[in-house]
């Protein structure tokens, strides 16, 4: 007679089933008891399913350094928007921290949650020098050229 425990090493985990059956959006499954940092690659909207049945539409955040995407609930969504802005384009870039919530209610239940938090906003690359060097640069070739000489006077040599 075979015998099954909760400390059977060959029993499947909740993050097996949902690997063999799971969806492609991330679970609190797949975070499990970690907090993820990551950055925004892109933001979706995709047509999915409610638990009614019926099709809603619903943004999806992909990240570089996972292989499934996040659907934002409106806690989530909420989050996002009150720190990044309403432009979905603006969130590209922004690093974020995932983590699981235990105490979330959803229809009436108490149970876990993906949350989020915008760790950092899109760090946009400072300009200001390549510019200066641009327009150094550019004013040098253009005052070789002849180019910001008043009509009618040329570098000698043209």
């Amino acid at each position: 007679m075979v015998t099954f425990t909760e400390t059977d090493l060959e029993t499947p985990t909740e993050a097996d089933l949902n690997s063999a059956y799971g969806s492609r959006y991330m679970s609190t499954a797949d975070v499990g008891d970690k907090k993820i940092r990551c950055k925004i690659a892109k933001v979706r909207k995709e047509e999915l399913r409610g638990n009614d049945g019926k099709p809603r539409t619903r943004f999806v955040l992909y990240f570089e350094s996972q292989d499934k995407g996040l659907v934002l609930n409106a806690t989530n969504k909420g989050e996002i928007v009150n720190a990044l802005g309403k432009v979905p384009a603006k969130w590209i870039g922004a690093t974020v921290g995932l983590y699981v919530d235990t105490n979330v209610t959803f229809a009436g239940k108490r149970m876990s949650g993906l949350r989020l938090r915008v760790i950092s906003p899109v760090t946009m690359p400072k300009s200001a020098p390549c510019a200066r060097i641009a327009s150094t640069v550019g004013a040098r070739f253009a005052s070789s050229m002849g180019f910001g000489m008043p009509f009618g006077k040329r570098p000698s040599g043209w």
